[in-house]
């Protein structure tokens, strides 16, 4: 017998999977490319490093739309919709604190903006993901991460 533990394990997986097959259709990377290549011509190349991880956003919402949905089914709206803003205003302080980084440092050589990138954002996403898991298995103890999800497709892929 599955717990909700793993149907809801199974569910994410599956949503996750989907969404690694939307985002293998070429056309659609093609498009984000030329969009963004349009802008490189007009815009400063440390604000273009900075659209990066928007395109990243892009392709993780509609696993985060459906793993909304999905969490509709286990947990009260409150729960979710806390669980989908503190994930969303992480996605802000960690984009936030990118691009600031970027432009403060788009003066210096790219070993030296990566140094102060990997400085400053590997321990605040570290300390974001560890403050996000630990707030959401606070009020749901069937907490599925995403990495979880990740290793879960990882091991079916094999």
């Amino acid at each position: 017998m599955q717990t909700a533990r793993d149907e809801r394990l199974h569910e994410l997986t599956l949503a996750y999977i989907n969404k690694s097959q939307l985002q293998k259709n070429g056309w659609l990377m093609a498009a984000v490319a030329a969009t963004l290549g349009i802008f490189s011509e007009t815009m400063d190349s440390a604000l273009y490093f900075g659209l990066l991880p928007l395109v990243y956003l892009i392709f993780d919402l509609p696993f985060q739309l459906e793993k909304r949905r999905i969490l509709e089914r286990y947990l009260s709206k409150d729960q979710v919709m806390t669980q989908s803003m503190l994930w969303l205003g992480i996605q802000i302080v960690l984009y936030g604190s990118l691009l600031m980084i970027v432009l403060e440092t788009s003066d210096l050589s790219l070993w030296k903006m990566t140094f102060w990138i990997i400085l400053i954002l590997a321990p605040l996403y570290f300390a974001t993901d560890w403050l996000f898991k630990k707030m959401a298995r606070s009020d749901d103890p069937d907490f599925v991460s995403d990495q979880e999800v990740y290793k879960h497709v990882k091991y079916l892929e094999e």
